[in-house]
């Protein structure tokens, strides 16, 4: 009887064996398993970049190897290599068969991207995580941290938005309050230089309302000068009679003129005294 059960043993033990290793050489299946072990040596001893060679060197041999891929996740994590592990632990819970390893793996993954300050894909880790192990205290105590991290985060965000927005309204008020003080100088500039204009031209003896006064006053003297006579329009035949009018006038004064001299004379001729 004894002989039976250890037969049926055998039996069970081989065909788990042959299910694992299904599809795969047991040369590679070996090596894969070698490089591991010296990968786990390493770690214990702290070399951690030796035991990282050593566990992908397995996984070369055997890429479906979960213990391959979760070791060095965890070799990964140790040099704060985060993105590489987060890496390792997804692979390595893609190949888990089991709930628990499913879990642990999730809950690797969430500790990378709490790490990396990427705290919204943290809590989807742990929420999955808690999903396949809900009476995880330790679990349940990084999933409340990690909301809790989530939410100040989004303050300080919110708080560094608003901030920003009030930066940036001051910096607009700034540049207005500074195109009105140049504008207002500029405004003075112009005053003081019309100002200079103006007193230049009292040196000189020149006053703009003398000016206008001077003009006032020329055109009142064209206005008050005679006229100017005009050009006679009358015909050469009218302008020879007028001569000739004028001849018979002038010849008659002079006909007056004689007769008054002899009568003058002969009164002067009447008696001799």
């Amino acid at each position: 009887m004894k002989k039976l059960w250890m037969l049926f043993f055998a039996i069970t033990t081989f065909s788990s064996f042959a299910q694992e290793d299904a599809g795969l050489p047991k040369e590679k299946l070996y090596e894969a398993r070698k490089q591991l072990r010296e990968g786990n040596e390493l770690y214990k001893k702290n070399k951690l970049d030796d035991a990282a060679i050593a566990y992908q060197k397995s996984l070369a041999e055997d890429g479906t190897y979960y213990k391959g891929a979760y070791n060095l996740g965890n070799a990964y994590f140790q040099q704060k290599k985060y993105k590489e592990a987060a890496e390792q632990y997804q692979l390595a819970n893609k190949l888990a068969k089991t709930k628990q390893d499913k879990a642990k793996t999730s809950e690797l993954i969430g500790d990378t991207f709490k790490k990396q300050n990427e705290l919204e894909k943290a809590l989807e880790a742990y929420k999955q995580a808690l999903l396949k192990n809900p009476e995880d205290d330790i679990l349940r105590q990084k999933f409340v941290a990690a909301m809790k991290a989530k939410q100040k985060q989004d303050q300080q965000n919110k708080d560094n938005k608003d901030k920003n927005k009030d930066k940036d309204n001051k910096d607009d008020k700034k540049d207005k309050g500074d195109n009105k003080d140049k504008n207002k100088d500029q405004n003075k500039k112009d005053d003081k230089g019309d100002k200079d204009k103006n007193n230049d031209n009292k040196k000189d003896g020149e006053n703009p309302e003398d000016k206008k006064d001077q003009g006032d006053k020329s055109k009142d003297e064209k206005q008050q000068q005679p006229a100017q006579p005009k050009e006679s329009k009358l015909s050469p035949e009218q302008i020879q009679q007028l001569l000739e009018s004028m001849n018979n006038e002038e010849q008659k004064t002079q006909k007056k003129v004689n007769a008054q001299k002899v009568n003058a004379k002969e009164n002067n001729n009447e008696k001799d005294w």
